[in-house]
This record gives structure tokens, sequence and C-alpha cells, in this order.
């Protein structure tokens, strides 16, 4: 689909949606159990293997950034919502996508976070509200201060997660520096999804939306050297950077799950291989949503990673929803065999 179709399909989807979001998928059952999506036109969507990502990223993003301009962000996020939902290959990209969104509201906003976040909101994985943080850190004099209190007051781990994004890019993508900041966190738990946001940030998989810095590409592009960035992390930050650590491997093999399920297993601990399979699991959904088999074949081969790689399915699918079902919803949704008896058990 050209620019000039997407433009008009979107701007008709939100002329209906208006300023609600998406809604839940139990709203309009899948058609299958190995489908995703709400009901889908009668026409079906181009492969995203005839679209490249950053034909989808660029085409997706000037088409949302273009009715945040003249609408604003809630429409503009309504509008990818959308497209993620039922747009074969947006899903890979649309954290990416949310984060410029978040971007380009700070600047409408004068720079004031507080304005720019009154259209928050959980599309693709909250990536509005990252984006909003990081491009504040990333502009402060004072990140180490201003990290501090640009959560507040409300000082929640979607934010938090944020930092984490902003922190890599106010030290130069070092990635100690970075966790020392979120060291400072309020709790632990702020200070872990503050980790999260470096490593994601760290291994980012978004390199088609040119989130990726120069200094940056190298690791981005290195399964080995992500590998002995883990084995070096201390704990806790060690969990976070195993979970993502599978983007860096899916970059350089694009689709090439079963590789990286072998990669997972030379993470040199137990802990390692179980935090990076998890992560693997939530990568399957990511990237496929509209075809949960895809991850139900690699989880169900993984042996001792099963349980795993299975709950990492079930935590990124309640993320695709925008919270509005448990993990657990992705059970019925799963072809028979083993990643599906064990859904039950470990998404619960």
């Amino acid at each position: 689909m050209g620019r000039t179709g997407l433009v008009a399909m979107i701007l008709g989807a939100t002329a209906l949606v208006g300023s609600c979001s998406t809604a839940s998928p139990h709203a309009a059952a899948p058609p299958s159990t190995n489908s995703a999506s709400p009901a889908a036109d009668s026409t079906p969507p181009p492969s995203p293997t005839r679209r490249k990502a950053a034909e989808i990223y660029s085409t997706t993003r000037d088409a949302v950034l273009a009715i945040q301009v003249q609408e604003g962000s809630r429409r503009a996020l309504d509008a990818l919502s959308l497209l993620a939902q039922r747009e074969l290959g947006v899903s890979g990209v649309c954290h990416a996508i949310s984060h410029d969104l978040g971007h380009a509201a700070l600047e409408q906003a004068g720079g004031r976070v507080g304005d720019a976040l009154n259209d928050r909101d959980d599309v693709c994985g909250g990536g509005f509200t990252h984006g909003v943080i990081e491009q504040a850190l990333a502009e402060s004099a004072d990140p180490q201060a201003a990290m501090l209190t640009v959560c507040a007051p409300m000082q929640d781990g979607s934010c938090w997660h944020g930092v984490g994004h902003g922190l890599m890019f106010a030290s130069g993508m070092a990635q100690g520096r970075a966790l020392a900041g979120c060291d400072n966190a309020p709790s632990t738990l702020l200070s872990n999804r503050c980790g999260e946001g470096v490593f994601m940030q760290l291994f980012s998989a978004d390199l088609a939306a040119h989130h990726v810095t120069a200094k940056q590409g190298p690791i981005a592009h290195n399964p080995q050297g992500a590998r002995e960035v883990c084995q070096s992390t201390r704990s806790p930050h060690d969990a976070q950077c195993w979970f993502y650590s599978p983007v860096v491997w899916l970059t350089v093999h694009p689709d090439d799950f079963d590789g990286a399920l072998s990669w997972c297993r030379g993470a040199g601990s137990t802990f390692g291989k179980t935090m990076c399979a998890r992560g693997l699991g939530s990568r399957t959904v990511k990237f496929h949503p509209e075809d949960l088999s895809i991850g139900a074949r690699t989880c169900g081969k993984a042996r001792d990673l099963v349980d795993a790689c299975v709950r990492g399915m079930g935590s990124y699918w309640s993320v695709h929803w925008e919270g509005a079902v448990p993990a657990s919803d992705i059970c019925t949704h799963l072809p028979p065999g083993r990643a599906r008896k064990r859904c039950p058990v470990v998404t619960t």
C-alpha cells in the first residue's frame, strides 16, 4: 500500500474510532486460533516479506505524524494502534514510530513534558511516553537531576522505562553510566524498568527507524558482543540485558527464531538462558502477532526453556492489546502442541 492509500485509510479509520483506544480483541474474535487480529478486511494485506521493515516504518511514520500535526497526538495514536492490529509488519516497527510521536509531541508542547503527556497511552508498548521522556532527558542540561522529577508525581514504570532510553542518549550510549543513573530511581521496581529502557535502546532492533547511533551500531549488529555485555552486567540489570538481547540476533538474522533460541542457549548460565528465552518468546509476538503459530513452534521446541519462552509470548500478547487482556488470553489462540499445553500453567 502506498503512502496516499495508507493516509486515506488512517483518516477514515480515525473518523470511526474517534478519541477511543483500540477495542479489546474480544470485541471481534480472531478468525482462527492462529490469528491475532480482529475481523480483517476482505482483501488480505500484503505479505511483510514484500514490504521491508524500513518501508513499512517510513510510510506509516510519515502518515501518522501528518495526522499528529493536523489533529493532535491522540488521533495519531489511535490511527497507529489500528494499523498495528490490522496491517502486517506494522507491529514490528510500531514501538519505534510511537517514540517518534513522543518526540514530536514534546516539540509541539514547547518542551513541556506534562503538556506532551496529556495524550499518553500504552499504544505499542507505551512508546509514546518513552519518546517524550527520552527526548526531554536528551535535551536536558542536567539529565541526572531531571530524571528524578520528569516522571513525577506518578513515578510509574512506563515513564521510567523512558528514562532508561533518555539516559542512554544523554550518556552517549554508555550503558554503565546509564545504569548508574537507573540505580537512583525511587524504588527497585522503577530501577528495573529504567534498566529495560537502557538495554532496549542498546540492542535496538528498530534499525529501520534509525533509532540507533553510529556508536551504538556495532553492538546492534553483533550477537557475540551482546552476549558479552550481558555476561558482564551486574545483577539485577543482567535480567533486562538478557531479556532484550535476542533482538540483536534477529536484527542480523530476521525471523530466525530457531537460531535465536540456539543462541540463547549459549548464555553461559541457567538464568541467562531463561531470561533470553523469555525475551525471544515476546519478540515472536511483537514481530508476528498475526501468526502466533510461529512463536508456538519456536517455544514448543525449546525443551527445558519452553516455559520461559511461552511466558514471554504471553507478556507481549498483553502489551500488544494495550493491557486489555491478561497474558493467559494467548493460550486459546495457540495451535495444539507443547506450547499450548504449557501456556495455562506459566501465564497465570
